[in-house]
C-alpha cells in the first residue's frame, strides 16, 4: 500500500494538555510546517491559496474525497474558508519530469487541505494518487511530511522537528535530479530559515501569488 503523508503528530498524554492544545489549535496560534514535492516547476516563490474547501458531490456519501471552490460556479458541498500559504525552496526532476519542492503552511485545518490547494493550483503533490484524479500511482509513497510543529504553551513552548525524509530515502534520491536551490532547507536551521519567510506577509525580492475565486 502506497504510504500517506509522514511526519510530527501532536498526542496529549493527559486531559488538562490536551485541552491546552485543544485552545491553541482552535485559535490559530500553532503553527505546522510541511514538506512537499509536487508535480511541475512552480512560477512564483510564495503564495497564498485561499481556496474553499468543502466535500466534493461525486464522494459525498462516503466523504472520502474533498475539492477547492475555485469559481462561483463550484459544486463543492458544505466550503468552509481554507488558507494556505506555499513556499517554493527547489526546483529538479523526478525521473525526468519536472516537480518543486515546496514548503507548505496550512492557516487553517481542513480535510486534505494541502492536497486539495496543492492540487488546484496544477501542482498535485507527487505520489497523490487521490488528486490527481488517480494518475500518479508510480511513486512508492505521497511526498507531504509534516516536518515541524509549534505549540507556544505558557508552561512549556514546544518546537518539534523532523529531519527531512525525501533526500536520505533511495527510492527518491536515485530518481530525483536537483535543477536549482531556490532556498537552503535540508537542514534543521535552514528550514527554520524558511519558516521565517514563510511566516512574514511580505518578502522583498519575491515574486509572490494569490490563489483565489477572484482569479
Amino acid at each position: 500500500m502506497m504510504k500517506m503523508r509522514s511526519g510530527v503528530m501532536c498526542i496529549a498524554k493527559t486531559k488538562s494538555a490536551a485541552g491546552r492544545a485543544g485552545k491553541l489549535f482552535e485559535r490559530r496560534l500553532t503553527r505546522k510546517y510541511y514538506l512537499g514535492v509536487v508535480r511541475g516547476h512552480v512560477k512564483f516563490d510564495v503564495a497564498d491559496i485561499e481556496f474553499d474547501v468543502g466535500v466534493d458531490p461525486l464522494t459525498a456519501s462516503s466523504s472520502h474525497r474533498m475539492v477547492a471552490k475555485t469559481s462561483s460556479a463550484s459544486s463543492a458541498l458544505e466550503t468552509r474558508a481554507a488558507h494556505t500559504r506555499l513556499l517554493a525552496l527547489e526546483t529538479g526532476h523526478y525521473q525526468r519530469e519536472p516537480v518543486t519542492v515546496v514548503l507548505l503552511k496550512p492557516i487553517t485545518g481542513r480535510r486534505h487541505q494541502l492536497r486539495v490547494h496543492c492540487a488546484a493550483t496544477g501542482h498535485t503533490l507527487l505520489g497523490d494518487y487521490t488528486y490527481s484524479d488517480t494518475v500518479d500511482s508510480a511513486p512508492h509513497r505521497m511526498f507531504l511530511h509534516a516536518t515541524r510543529l509549534v505549540l507556544p504553551l505558557e508552561s512549556e513552548p514546544l518546537d518539534i522537528q523532523t529531519p527531512e525524509p525525501f533526500f536520505s530515502d533511495e527510492r527518491f534520491s536515485s530518481k530525483y535530479k536537483s535543477e536549482k536551490v531556490l532556498r537552503k532547507y535540508r537542514t534543521k536551521e535552514d528550514f527554520n530559515a524558511a519558516c521565517d519567510i514563510i511566516d512574514k506577509t511580505y518578502e522583498i525580492g519575491l515574486k509572490y501569488r494569490v490563489f483565489n475565486c477572484n482569479d
